[in-house]
């Protein structure tokens, strides 16, 4: 047996210093495409890629786009710089699931009056200035909120240190900042899923979104142009006739708030015969009608000696994904920011256009006596939303502001998701959104649900 690193991510300024012509990940998609058809070790085809750049290219094309053979583009690898994007633009960006996303977080650092403002809205002068004033009064109010609440929080926590302190603060008076607020994010992407997000930034209305498209292609095409073709909008496709009837809105009394739409049936006893199917003990139907038949003190029996030994950070067996579950869940923009982030998951966000919403406040802002200027501000963004084209509204939705989500997620994706957000570390709107999923999963597969929980709990679980 061998192993040879073929490539690895580098800076970009120590890729400068070589041979631009070569310096390219597009020999590698164009050899690892030859491996099925060649006698040639791996280590031939990546030289011969590398000494005829062009034929690489020519071969990339052919394989990529002639035979439709596109996962050969997913050898090339890019890290990118996002910088200066929306929070709005980050929603369209992050949809991407094959990609891995670190964005600068709202909680850990303190935003200064940053924000962008559209460039549709710069030849009206009168709705560019009422834009700003409110987006200036919504700064202005996060950086008072966030200094009273650490004055409060260092009063009821003397223990905590000035950065503690300071975070708790920030985590909390974030949920009054607009999506417009400017962020920063490193993103890594294989070529394929590249071709994808250019395609949807592409098709975007937005203005930001095609100044984004033209900045990542531009850069890309030109280190690896037979890597990309398909980023063309397509106008036409995946229309919808418009509705004859208005649907309900109506929100949750309660927010967060998470409703169990479907959950799959009979879960504990299949997943157990999955699991002996693995290990080829049998019949899976046999197996299945067989664990269904064993009485429920059998069961926990069985189940508890499956999950013997089992540690915080281990992920559960593929078995688990038979169990499906279905949620509308309707959280903050704020929490949702830390959901899309579980991208294996199906997630569809209601469009923010179009949303009934209401805002969630923190208890720590209605303690120190903001609530009501919260209150007013929404009120006055609201108002003023009405003036601008649907599309730009969204720019100035608070992260406070209450969005809808179906959500359906596979018992170990479930796993994953509560380890995490039902940490007592977790943020604490997710954290109450994530026990009220965990607590409605259970009652339909009680043995193998019986250890979902935050990394936290795990001992007493």
């Amino acid at each position: 047996m061998q192993v040879k690193v073929a490539g690895y991510n580098i800076d970009s300024s120590l890729i400068a210093r070589l041979d631009s012509e070569v310096a390219t990940p597009e020999v590698l998609s164009a050899a690892y495409a030859r491996i099925s058809r060649s006698k040639k070790s791996v280590e031939e085809l990546r030289f011969e890629a590398l000494e005829h750049i062009a034929k690489a290219r020519n071969s990339n094309e052919k394989i990529i786009f002639e035979m439709g053979h596109a996962s050969v583009a997913e050898h090339a690898v890019f890290n990118l710089d996002l910088i200066g994007i929306s929070r709005h633009l980050t929603e369209l960006v992050q949809r991407s699931r094959l990609a891995s996303f670190t964005e600068k977080s709202q909680r850990y650092v303190t935003f200064e009056k940053d924000y962008l403002v559209p460039a549709e809205l710069k030849k009206d002068t009168e709705l560019s200035d009422g834009y700003t004033e409110l987006c200036d009064a919504l700064f202005k109010e996060y950086s008072q909120s966030t200094e009273l609440l650490t004055e409060h929080l260092a009063k009821c926590n003397p223990e905590l240190d000035k950065r503690t302190l300071l975070t708790l603060a920030k985590e909390d008076a974030r949920y009054i900042l607009p999506l417009a607020t400017k962020t920063q994010m490193g993103m890594t992407i294989n070529c394929r899923s590249l071709e994808v997000l250019l395609t949807r930034l592409n098709q975007s209305p937005l203005q930001e979104a095609k100044q984004l498209y033209e900045l990542i292609y531009t850069q890309v095409s030109e280190i690896a142009p037979s890597l990309l073709r398909y980023t063309d909008a397509t106008k036409d496709c995946f229309c919808l006739p418009e509705l004859d009837f208005v649907p309900s809105t109506t929100l949750p009394a309660k927010l967060p708030h998470s409703q169990l739409l479907f959950a799959t049936d009979n879960a504990d006893a299949r997943i157990m015969a999955l699991l002996y199917f693995e290990q080829g003990k049998g019949d899976l139907k046999s197996l299945e009608q067989h664990f269904a038949s064993l009485s429920p003190e059998e069961q926990s029996e069985l189940w508890q000696g499956f999950f013997k030994g089992l540690k915080p950070w281990q992920k559960m067996p593929r078995a688990f994904e038979l169990m499906e579950f279905e949620y509308l869940v309707t959280l903050s923009e704020s929490a949702w920011a830390q959901l899309k982030r579980h991208r294996t998951a199906t997630l569809i966000k209601a469009s923010t256009e179009q949303q009934n919403t209401e805002i969630i406040i923190p208890k720590s802002i209605q303690q120190i006596g903001r609530a009501d200027e919260w209150k007013r501000l929404f009120k006055e963004v609201k108002s003023y939303r009405t003036a601008l084209p649907r599309h730009l509204g969204a720019y100035l939705h608070l992260n406070a502001e209450s969005t809808s989500v179906y959500a359906k997620l596979n018992l170990r994706e479930l796993y994953h998701f509560s380890r995490l957000r039902c940490d007592e570390h977790a943020q604490w709107e997710i954290r109450d959104l994530a026990l009220q999923m965990v607590e409605q999963a259970k009652p339909h597969a009680p043995f193998a649900t019986s250890r979902l929980g935050g990394k936290s709990q795990f001992d007493t679980l």
